[in-house]
């Protein structure tokens, strides 16, 4: 399943409308609804590991927190996702949800326009910018 689109980022918030629309549109071609671009300095922040999620729980919030993002035309998305203290080698157990979301994110964003890069000073968060 696809996040979204590569280069069609945003919906037009018209109902009736909600075609794609790229990200630095200031009005939809269609049905010229005015669009909202106060957010666009804004950055999402979820964080997927310290509400005892598992792995899985943690991949549908950040699908989610993603989709929140791109449609309602935020800058970016922090994503607190832990250190993952713990055994590198270990499949389960601590550590997995950072992997995972890493693994996701990579294969994610690697043929769109957003940028991952890992938060400065903070080993348990990266940063994705649109």
């Amino acid at each position: 399943m696809s996040l979204y689109a590569p280069r069609a980022a945003a919906l037009c918030p018209n109902p009736f409308c909600a075609i794609e629309l790229e990200l630095a549109a200031q009005q939809c071609p269609k049905c010229d609804e005015p669009l909202a671009v106060g957010l666009r300095d804004a950055m999402v922040e979820v964080d997927v590991a310290h509400s005892g999620e598992s792995w899985t729980e943690a991949l549908d919030k950040l699908e989610s927190a993603l989709h929140f993002a791109r449609r309602e035309r935020y800058k970016g998305l922090r994503v607190i996702h832990g250190s993952g203290r713990g055994s590198i080698d270990s499949w389960e157990g601590p550590g997995r949800i950072r992997r995972e979301v890493l693994n996701y994110l990579q294969q994610a964003l690697s043929d769109s326009d957003a940028s991952l890069s890992p938060e400065p000073h903070n080993p348990g968060a990266h940063l994705i910018t649109f």
